[in-house]
């Protein structure tokens, strides 16, 4: 295993930084949830409509620990520039570390908070695009630019918080191992619908999918919502939306559900 070299960044800069991207992921995180939500009021396949429920649940549960990340990191970084980089405790009347006394000061545990949110933002994404059996082409996203900016948010803010707490060994291979999922993840969501495949699909492709293979029509829409998505088009999204769950449930009716 290499070993990294530990060059922790000063906390007026490492920290803000990171502060700055956990607020761009934040806010970013936004997008997704409202589209779930869209989508989630307009499914009415039961399973499908379980998977969109699970998906707008688990981006929900990310923005929560990406909030409580950013607590905990602002309690970090006012301590420390407040002087205080560790728990002070109580004195003694000998002037000792008097231990039956809280500390003052939680700037160390905090540490542990801010990698532990981080991570557990991470899981709940992962759970989020989690592809199903039965409806594998959900597991993607549905506003790629703002979740784009929501992974490499989250990579830019594991990296800073890594390299800032990398004096410790645990903190520093937990935000390791959280970036290695990300990066899967991104694979994963992101090449969900080929690029290049979805800009070759016109809508009368589409509907003609839609009369001839479930199957297909059900992909074809998904990549259109991607589309319309992606190019800011409020009409064609509502429009796009409304297709994928019409396919979707032709689909669910040819499977017998």
């Amino acid at each position: 295993m290499t070993t990294q070299q530990c060059t922790p960044v000063p906390a007026e800069d490492g920290l803000r930084s990171a502060m700055a991207e956990l607020t761009a992921v934040f806010e970013n995180l936004g997008a997704e949830h409202e589209a779930l939500m869209l989508e989630q009021s307009r499914t009415c396949g039961r399973e499908r409509r379980s998977t969109v429920v699970r998906m707008d649940e688990a981006i929900a549960s990310a923005s929560d620990r990406v909030r409580f990340a950013a607590d905990s990191l602002a309690l970090v970084y006012g301590m420390r520039s407040l002087g205080i980089s560790s728990p002070r405790f109580s004195k003694g009347a000998e002037g000792h570390d008097y231990p039956f006394l809280t500390p003052l000061g939680g700037s160390t545990d905090a540490r542990f908070d801010v990698v532990e949110y981080l991570g557990e933002a991470v899981a709940h994404l992962v759970k989020a695009y989690e592809p199903t059996r039965d409806h594998p082409a959900l597991a993607v996203a549905r506003c790629p630019g703002q979740m784009k900016v929501v992974l490499s948010g989250l990579q830019s803010a594991l990296d800073v918080v890594g390299a800032e707490f990398c004096e410790d060994e645990v903190l520093a291979g937990e935000c390791a191992s959280a970036r290695t999922v990300l990066a899967g993840l991104e694979e994963r969501v992101f090449s969900a619908v080929p690029a290049q495949a979805v800009r070759q699909l016109s809508v009368e492709e589409m509907s003609a999918a839609i009369e001839s293979d479930p199957e297909l029509a059900s992909a074809a829409a998904a990549a259109l919502v991607v589309v319309a998505v992606r190019d800011g088009d409020p009409e064609m999204t509502v429009t796009a939306q409304a297709r994928l769950s019409d396919a979707l449930a032709r689909l669910d009716v040819h499977r017998g559900r």
